[in-house]
């Protein structure tokens, strides 16, 4: 196996990751609004923008990644067991695919991203 090196490699990485999300009854209660393929390749290219920054600090994303996570939080509530499987799937889909230094360090960006994410959603609840 080899290592990241493209964007191309990163929507590999999303969309699959996508797939297991959708499969998982626990988790694809946060992402119907990406069933339809249209509206599914339009995030996935947002994700590729956004690890692509992450990796390869392209400067692609341009957006606030925690927003639309805390606007879904307030209907579908975001719990420790969705963050653990969360990282379970993306850390999955990146060991099928590739192997390498990129590939450990997307999948520990991944890990502090969750571990912020979730401390800022508890933060938020106990200032609300």
């Amino acid at each position: 196996m080899r290592d990241i090196d493209s964007r191309k490699d990163l929507h590999k990485i999303v969309a699959l990751f996508y797939t297991k999300l959708f499969a998982d009854a626990d988790m694809a209660v946060f992402f119907t609004e990406f069933k339809e393929p249209e509206l599914l390749e339009k995030h996935l290219a947002v994700l590729v923008d956004f690890w692509d920054g992450i990796l390869f600090d392209s400067g692609t994303y341009k957006k606030n990644a925690m927003a639309p996570h805390f606007e879904k939080n307030k209907s579908i509530p975001f719990e420790d067991q969705h963050f653990k499987k969360w990282i379970q799937l993306f850390s999955e889909s990146v060991d099928f695919l590739f192997e390498g230094q990129s590939a450990e360090t997307i999948k520990s960006r991944a890990q502090s991203i969750a571990t912020v994410m979730q401390i800022k959603m508890i933060e938020f609840a106990k200032n609300t």
